[in-house]
């Protein structure tokens, strides 16, 4: 019986994925803000108070999941989100906002690593680990192929009303909670004796900081390019609209790019047998920075298409690297170390967001595009400053 509900678990994770990604409202989410006043400064702002939740929450929620459980985690994360969508369709003005934006914030927080550390989890109890990876990959799949027709979907309901998309996402985000709560609790990641508290926490960050040089590099690397294509998601929809792309193209462009991310997804598994981690990290920063600056310096509808790389980059990067995360840590630990990548990843962009929403206010889209290639690079190569600076710190 519990063979089978583990097994189940599978299953659920893929839908709590596929349902999680299905974002009826990311094609028209800017065109949206700026239909309320916002700036492009004001849309940046949030999404780094976003971030700043997300530093602030991300860790403890990671911790909480190791000690009291993934599924209690889960069903904490999904209802926080279900109110964050509850809210922006009342929304109206950038205070109000911020309030949906800080439930968002703290709810993606409890969900994040903890999918992929119950994922690990349940088919290392079922003696199925060999299939973490190709599973991992094909949950990115399924989640980025479900966002895709989401936004298809989002772009009509838009074309309708600006609003109708919010009140279906809302609606929607019942679905996630139902699955959360049909879990069950892996039970090989419960510790025996072991010492919950700052202490533990702060053994952990020790050893991913200070000891395990090939984590922090990880960590740092993925970082740095999660940031940077995050912050393009912000910028992609503006940038089109620049370059004149109509506004009733955005959900087909949005599916596309995510269908694109589903492919490579899916195939992840490959890359990762003919290529070392690292190695493909550094590929893809590279390739990611110079699409960012050659679009920027030379916008177009052809050079638009440059920016794909962002969606390969995308589709590559989460199943491998938290697959290597996984594999090198205990499963105690797993939830807050992936929790620390992601933490990474939002500090980063806590620090870009801003900067970028100004500069593209002040001067342009392409140019605030070509500013994110460059602090990308700039980012990437400053961090093996860092490598001596943690050596000195042991």
């Amino acid at each position: 019986m519990r063979t089978k509900r583990l097994q189940r678990n599978i299953y659920l994770l893929r839908l709590l994925r596929v349902a999680n990604m299905a974002l009826f409202t990311i094609p028209v989410l800017v065109v949206y803000y700026r239909h309320h006043g916002l700036s492009m400064q004001d849309v940046m702002l949030l999404q780094a108070i976003f971030a700043v939740t997300m530093v602030v929450i991300e860790v403890p929620s990671g911790y909480f999941s190791d000690v009291l459980g993934r599924r209690k985690t889960m069903i904490i994360g999904t209802i926080l989100a279900l109110c964050g969508w509850a809210c922006y369709v009342v929304a109206a003005s950038f205070s109000e906002f911020l309030i949906a934006e800080a439930f968002l914030g703290v709810g993606m927080s409890f969900m994040s690593g903890t999918d992929s550390a119950m994922l690990y989890d349940s088919l290392l109890e079922l003696g199925h680990t060999e299939q973490s990876l190709k599973e991992e990959g094909a949950q990115m799949s399924y989640a980025n192929f479900s966002e895709a027709g989401a936004s298809v979907i989002g772009g009509a309901l838009a074309a309708v009303s600006l609003h109708l998309p919010f009140y279906v996402q809302a609606v929607w985000m019942l679905v996630p909670i139902v699955a959360s709560v049909m879990l069950i609790e892996p039970s090989l990641h419960r510790r025996a004796g072991h010492k919950a508290g700052w202490q533990e926490m702060k053994e952990i960050l020790s050893r991913v900081f200070l000891h395990d040089t090939h984590i922090r590099s990880l960590i740092i690397t993925s970082s740095v390019l999660s940031a940077t294509t995050l912050t393009m998601v912000w910028l992609i929809q503006p940038y089109w609209t620049y370059v004149g792309i109509p506004v009733a193209l955005f959900g087909v462009l949005w599916a596309s790019g995510n269908a694109l991310v589903g492919v490579v997804s899916i195939r992840a598994h490959i890359v990762a047998d003919r290529i070392s981690t690292n190695s493909m990290l550094a590929i893809l920063i590279v390739a990611v920075s110079l699409s960012c600056i050659i679009a920027g310096l030379w916008p177009s509808m052809i050079t638009a298409g440059l920016l794909a790389v962002m969606y390969i980059s995308r589709g590559l990067l989460n199943p491998i690297v938290n697959n290597d995360l996984n594999k090198r840590v205990t499963s105690g630990q797993r939830a807050t170390v992936l929790s620390l990548r992601q933490l990474g990843m939002r500090f980063i962009f806590l620090i870009m967001a801003p900067f970028i929403g100004y500069m593209g206010d002040l001067t342009s889209i392409p140019t605030a595009v070509v500013i994110t290639g460059s602090l990308s690079a700039f980012l990437w190569l400053s961090s093996a400053l860092f490598k001596g600076f943690f050596k000195r710190l042991r």
